[in-house]
């Protein structure tokens, strides 16, 4: 488990803008704008802000209690009660029998080398985005695992060299068919990723890969809560549903909430933009074989 600190140090040195003011660490995600380093870090309203030099525009932070937020941000949590009877009998009875076949199909371990499966994780992400175009659109282009792939691996090492961080995969028949990432800071453990590849899904790695996460979660009396993303398309929400993950509202303040809102708006509609730019768009060309193997 990692500290406040400890994390914020490692963002820091993945290049992020950060300073400490009044105990708490700070990261300048606009200009002149500022959130918690962690953003899931709360605190009473009025107890730390920014150093007034980083924050002209302002700044946010999740806040005990409701009766301190002007903003509500909406997340899928699973609470420690609920964590606290996290076991196969907990789970809906077809989620229960598919996650006893993937257990069964499925050997889930510990990446213990990323680098050594770049490639692999490069093709599972490849594959889920043209998944998802088929559906109701990935958020992340195609582009960014084909033409920008260097970059990506370049960004994957830097991420896997990271202490704390944890890499699971689940193999089926020796081959990497889902992986998943997360990580715990002061007992609040947040889920960063998790990537199937299409091929595999029959095989339910990703329900293996759940229970597997949750239960040592479970077993972990540090851990206080899980945070999963945000409430999405309704099939996914029941995906995460279906492991005892509910939607919920975290308790925000906003220095100014009112200019918070108009720029979420702006950026839903940019994105609701590049999304329609992105179906419209011929399919990427496959890649020629290079005969490279990962490294």
């Amino acid at each position: 488990m990692l500290t406040e600190a400890q994390y914020a140090e490692q963002q820091r040195r993945l290049g992020r803008r950060l300073h400490e003011h009044d105990g708490v660490w700070w990261e300048e995600i606009r200009r002149f704008y500022c959130k918690p380093a962690f953003v899931y870090k709360a605190f009473d309203r009025g107890s730390a802000r920014p150093a007034p030099g980083r924050s002209w525009l302002g700044y946010s932070h999740p806040v005990p209690d409701a009766g301190q937020a002007n903003r509500f941000l909406p997340v899928m949590t699973l609470t420690r009660d609920r964590l606290d009877g996290f076991g196969l009998p907990a789970l809906p009875q077809k989620k229960r029998n598919q996650v006893r076949r993937a257990l069964e199909r499925c050997e889930v371990r510990p990446l213990a080398d990323v680098g050594s499966c770049l490639e692999r994780l490069r093709e599972i992400n490849l594959s889920q985005v043209r998944r998802h175009d088929q559906g109701g659109g990935s958020e992340v282009s195609a582009r960014r695992y084909t033409a920008e792939a260097e970059a990506w691996r370049e960004q994957m090492r830097n991420e896997a060299a990271l202490e704390g961080r944890e890499w699971w995969g689940a193999f089926v028949d020796g081959v990497l068919a889902a992986y998943l990432r997360t990580f715990q800071v002061d007992g609040i453990r947040i889920i960063q990723q998790a990537k199937a590849d299409t091929d595999y899904l029959k095989a339910c790695p990703m329900d293996a890969l759940y229970f597997t996460v949750l239960s040592r979660a479970a077993a972990d009396p540090a851990c206080r809560i899980l945070f999963n993303g945000r409430p999405q398309h309704p099939s996914l929400n029941h995906y995460k549903e279906q492991f005892l993950f509910r939607a919920d509202e975290l308790p925000y303040y906003s220095s100014h909430a009112g200019l918070v809102e108009l720029g979420k708006r702006v950026l839903r509609l940019r994105q609701r933009i590049r999304r329609a730019l992105q179906k419209a768009a011929p399919p990427p060309a496959a890649e020629p074989d290079s005969g490279e193997t990962a490294s």
